[in-house]
Formats: structure tokens, sequence, C-alpha cells
């Protein structure tokens, strides 16, 4: 028999095979199965989810069809308020992050456009950034809550952590590389299917509003 862990308690069980659903033997909680139709990949829903994002490929769907609320299934008035209160938190957090993340874009964008002087007689001005600049434009792939650019970020914070130390500034080496393993930390909470992100979401937050982030 099959075996999954319920998402709420952390409990593992085994279920029945090509069962749609199940309720947890330790907490009670009730879930039903979805399976993205981009990447495959299985996830645990509270009963009459109504549309999702895939935290593994970013794929937006709408309710499918199992799904539907069932009799044996049917979700407490309770449970519907804390997962809609739960979805709103997350919602909030990502939009934080993304808006810091903007934030920064718009400020390394502006340092560029005034960093350096005119270039002089008919050379071009130079396209190498700072490892600062550089370190903010990495930034923007937090916009898109996905394990592959959640990924690309953290190898890319490793590299700017060291430049920025290189170049003097121990302390924002420093918070990058916290800010590096919140990222990473959130990675793995996308990862988790069916599971909790907003204290990894969280944590990132926080460590982007480090006032050591030269962003």
């Amino acid at each position: 028999m099959p075996e999954v862990t319920c998402p709420r308690c952390e409990t593992r069980q085994t279920i029945e095979a090509g069962v749609e659903g199940y309720t947890c033997v330790r907490c009670g909680a009730r879930w039903v199965f979805a399976t993205c139709e981009n990447c495959g990949q299985r996830f645990h829903m509270p009963p009459g989810t109504t549309s999702w994002t895939c935290p593994n490929c970013g794929h937006r769907h709408g309710a499918p069809a199992h799904l539907a609320p069932t009799a044996p299934f049917a979700t407490p008035t309770a449970m519907a308020a804390t997962a809609s209160i739960a979805a709103l938190r997350r919602r909030r957090l990502r939009l934080g992050i993304i808006a810091l993340v903007g934030i920064a874009a718009i400020v390394v964008g502006s340092f560029l456009l005034t960093r350096g002087g005119e270039p002089t007689g008919a050379q071009s001005p130079s396209t190498t950034l700072d490892p600062v600049a550089a370190m903010c434009l990495h930034l923007r792939d937090l916009q898109t809550p996905r394990v592959d650019a959640f990924t690309r970020v953290a190898t890319e914070l490793a590299a700017d952590a060291d430049a920025i130390e290189a170049a003097g500034n121990p302390q924002a080496a420093d918070a990058i590389r916290k800010l590096r393993r919140a990222v990473i930390g959130y990675r793995d909470a996308l990862q988790t299917q069916g599971g909790d992100d907003s204290a990894a979401a969280a944590a990132m937050a926080q460590a982007l509003s480090d006032p050591n982030i030269p962003c």
C-alpha cells in the first residue's frame, strides 16, 4: 500500500492505492490529491480547493474535477476559514518579497544610469558591473517563486558574497550569505508537496530587509 505524510502533523501513514483523498489518522485533517497538469507533480489539497498554483513549476490551475467537494470529504467551516487565512498570509508574504526585489531593481537601475560619468571620445561605456550592482540584479529572479529560479539565485549569491567580501565589505557579505540560506530554505519549502511555505517566506523577507543588504 502507498504511504503519505500529512502536511499538517507530518504523520506518515498508509492509504489504499487509487484513492482520491484520505483523513489523517492522527490529527483528523482531510486531504484530497491534485496532480499538476504541467509538470506531473502530485500535491495534497484541502477539499473544495477552487484554484491553485503548482509550487514546483508555477503553473496556475483551476479547480480539477476530482477536487470538487464530496460527502465523505465535506470541509468544516473552521477548516475552510483557517486555510483561507493561511493562503492570504502566504500571498502577502510573496507580494512583500516581490516588492522588496522590485525596489532593489529600481535602485540598481538608477545606479547604473548615473555611475561613472560620461564616456570619452568614441569609446563605449563599460558594461562590467561592480559586485554590489551584480548582486542586486541577481535578486530579480526572486520575483518568480520557482525552484529553478531560487536555485540559480542561491548559486549566484554565493559568488556575490565572496566578491563583495573581497571588495572590503564583510558585513554585506555576511548579510548576503544569510539571505542565500533563506533563499535555499524557501526553495526547499516550494519542493515540499502540499507544505506550508509561510515560515520560509517570512525568513526570506526578513533577510531581504537587512540594512546590510546594499540594494
